[in-house]
């Protein structure tokens, strides 16, 4: 109960409304909107998006398909530009892609004739880094890290799904970026696998102090990894945020407990409830 009770009160610090409260601001939404034309009519995919984003905060975003939730991504990660609004990291409005920010997409992104040492390596040697031998030591802590050292020298062929998802976050993690955009990662992956990962994703978090944004359709996953959940409709709304105040390790014994059970289960249908309302569909019950 103890834990429960400093968990609530550390998350206070994120309030439900889009705003950060004890922690540094790092991203800052303010009106974003994003236009694209289709069959010579304009489609409002993100549509009046404001929100907060905390140092070292891990936002899941959820929200029906269709609702702008890879696209918001993209505009954070400076692929995509605002039609209205404005993206500021660190107080600078963003212009385009930048150093601080490393993004995870749901496909593997693995050059098929490079090994897994020289996979990681390429975003050290797109930075012109000093040395080969400076770029192999820190391509192999982040190998390290993820939990693939005895695979340095396998090929993506020879690796399965979640090695490669793996190697794609090593890829990213070696160039340093303060903020991670990670559009579903892990949803082609089996649910041993996955849950593997989010214990990974969330060790890693911790250690290197990142702000996470992670795009899921899976709400156990949300509920898992989030501090906040910020659920997005079929407008391209962030109707509501949802702040998540259980404790963490929220996996393996954790689960166990049958109140710690309870309270996931209680945020994950009203996550759902909220989704389900963003798509036109009946509320449920429970």
């Amino acid at each position: 109960m103890e834990n429960l009770i400093k968990a609530e009160t550390m998350s206070e610090r994120l309030h439900n409304d889009g705003t950060t409260v004890g922690r540094n601001t790092l991203i800052s939404l303010k009106g974003v909107s994003k236009n694209f034309r289709k069959n010579g009519k304009e489609i409002t995919v993100v549509n009046d998006c404001s929100l907060e984003i905390a140092e070292n905060e891990f936002l899941v975003i959820v929200g029906p398909t269709g609702s702008g939730k890879s696209t918001l991504l993209k505009l954070i990660a400076g692929f995509e530009a605002p039609t209205t609004g404005e993206i500021r990291v660190g107080g600078e409005i963003i212009k385009g892609p930048g150093a601080d920010r490393g993004m995870i997409f749901q496909e593997y992104a693995l050059l098929p004739w490079r090994n897994v040492l020289k996979n990681v390596e390429l975003g050290l040697e797109f930075k012109g880094s000093r040395s080969e031998a400076d770029n192999r030591a820190q391509a192999m802590k982040y190998i390290d890290m993820v939990g693939l050292s005895s695979a340095v020298n396998k090929h993506p062929v020879e690796l399965s799904g979640g090695m490669k998802r793996r190697v794609s976050l090593a890829m990213i993690l070696v160039t340093k970026p303060k903020i991670l955009l990670m559009d579903g990662p892990f949803n082609a992956l089996d649910s041993k696998t996955k849950m593997t990962l989010h214990a990974e994703i969330t060790r890693i978090w911790e250690h290197e102090h990142n702000t996470i944004i992670f795009v899921t359709s899976d709400l156990d996953e949300a509920v898992k990894l989030g501090d906040r959940i910020a659920v997005m409709n079929q407008s391209g709304q962030i109707s509501k945020i949802f702040h998540n105040g259980l404790p963490r390790p929220r996996t393996g014994k954790a689960a166990l407990d049958t109140e710690f059970h309870n309270r996931f289960i209680k945020l994950r249908e009203e996550v759902l409830n909220e989704v389900k309302a963003g798509a036109g569909k009946t509320v449920c019950e429970y």
